[in-house]
């Protein structure tokens, strides 16, 4: 059975839960609010097909990048309403319109961010965007499973820790399988996001939360929730540090909230690593090798490396792993703008992608303060605000020399 001594060692990604043929493994949260295996040594036969399956104990990079490129859906509705580019639609839309399914992360009814099958598209909205939480796998690798045995294509997205725990669990070259991750900065807890959501908001009146709202531009951080109703929008502004109420983006309409990510508490403790999961901080699914057929990611540093591909509404970066990813990529690539891209440029703007985020050094003290205090003023004091104002000068800074460029 799996022991766990450090949680540097567990990536929470459910494949020991998923494969368990007694059930005797469940995903319970810790205090930190990250979720661990625990052993029911009543149900345990030792059969140690969990220690098997675990993708820190048995790491298989198998595919090996072969292409890069910067690219945007030709579909601006799609691209809108994606993170990025919109590459993410293409993929999931070829598959469901081959009688697929596609598996990725959404928010269910308490805004806790899960994994989830769809088989229309209808339905794809709720897999679109960034969802800056770490979402609960549950039993989508044995779904996984039975659709692929099903002769159903499948294609199935998540971070990298959780792809190598699918490859690992179904233990099996599915030709109908296509997988997809992306550069990953770490995941925070989900608990934090909770309280954070609890101590600002009115959870039940919420009907949409976009992470990366782009109406200011894709490479503006924005977040956006919307409300049924115009209560609790006005309140909220009192529950944040005085600095930061003196920042708030003013409320466009009564319904909606918007906030630049540096002025939320959220954001800069996410941005600073104050409350990753530790395995985040060692991550061993960095690098070049993959499980994964495609990556995809932000392409920062776009107007550097090809300015002419630059678009407000959103820039994707692409990398094909396999042969599966490069498949697909003939099968979407007609509904695409690309251009081949130098991986040396690609990866000094995009360091993620070899390396992991560092922990905070007030981390510990954060967790041990957080469920009995108000997060905002935690976040804050813990931080301090000489980051937020070096990101407010570094913005004015920029808008200043553009506008010295076209003077």
């Amino acid at each position: 059975m799996i022991i766990l001594k450090d949680k540097h060692h567990c990536c929470g990604c459910s494949a020991c839960n998923n494969i368990c043929p007694k059930q005797a493994i469940s995903m319970q949260e810790d205090i930190e609010g990250f979720l661990y295996p625990i052993i029911d040594d009543n149900k345990c036969i030792n059969c140690n097909i969990c220690i098997k399956v675990c993708p820190i104990l048995n790491n298989k990079k198998e595919n090996n990048l072969s292409a890069i490129y910067g690219c945007k859906n030709k579909n601006i509705e799609e691209q809108k309403k994606s993170s990025s580019g919109g590459i993410f639609s293409l993929f999931a839309n070829y598959i469901l319109d081959n009688n697929g399914v596609v598996c990725g992360a959404a928010y269910n009814e308490k805004w806790e961010v899960i994994h989830k099958f769809i088989d229309k598209k209808d339905d794809l909205d709720n897999l679109r965007r960034s969802k800056y939480v770490q979402s609960n796998i549950n039993n989508t690798y044995t779904q996984a499973r039975k659709f692929l045995k099903g002769n159903k294509l499948v294609l199935f997205c998540g971070t990298p820790c959780q792809i190598a725990g699918l490859k690992n669990f179904l233990n099996e070259d599915y030709e109908n399988l296509y997988t997809m991750d992306f550069i990953c900065f770490g995941v925070p807890s989900p608990n934090v996001w909770k309280i954070f959501l609890k101590q600002n908001f009115d959870i039940n009146n919420i009907n949409l939360i976009n992470f990366r709202y782009k109406e200011f531009g894709w490479d503006n951080f924005y977040l956006k929730i919307q409300t049924r109703s115009k209560n609790n929008l006005l309140n909220l502004c009192k529950n944040f540090h005085n600095t930061l109420k003196k920042h708030l983006i003013k409320l466009l309409n009564i319904q909606y909230f918007f906030s630049r990510y540096y002025y939320l508490s959220f954001f800069k403790g996410f941005l600073q690593s104050l409350f990753l999961r530790p395995s985040c901080h060692t991550c061993i699914f960095k690098g070049v090798q993959r499980c994964s057929d495609i990556t995809v990611y932000d392409l920062w540093g776009v107007k550097d490396i090809a300015p002419e591909l630059y678009d407000i509404n959103g820039i994707s970066g692409l990398n094909i792993n396999s042969e599966k990813g490069r498949f697909l990529f003939e099968k979407i690539k007609t509904n695409l703008f690309f251009i081949f891209l130098d991986y040396n440029q690609v990866i000094k703007n995009n360091p993620r992608f070899l390396t992991s985020s560092e922990s905070h050094k007030k981390r510990n003290e954060f967790f041990k303060r957080y469920q009995t205090e108000n997060l905002n003023k935690l976040i804050n004091t813990l931080l301090g605000e000489r980051w937020l104002l070096l990101k407010i000068l570094k913005a004015v800074t920029k808008r200043v020399q553009k506008f010295k460029h076209y003077k």
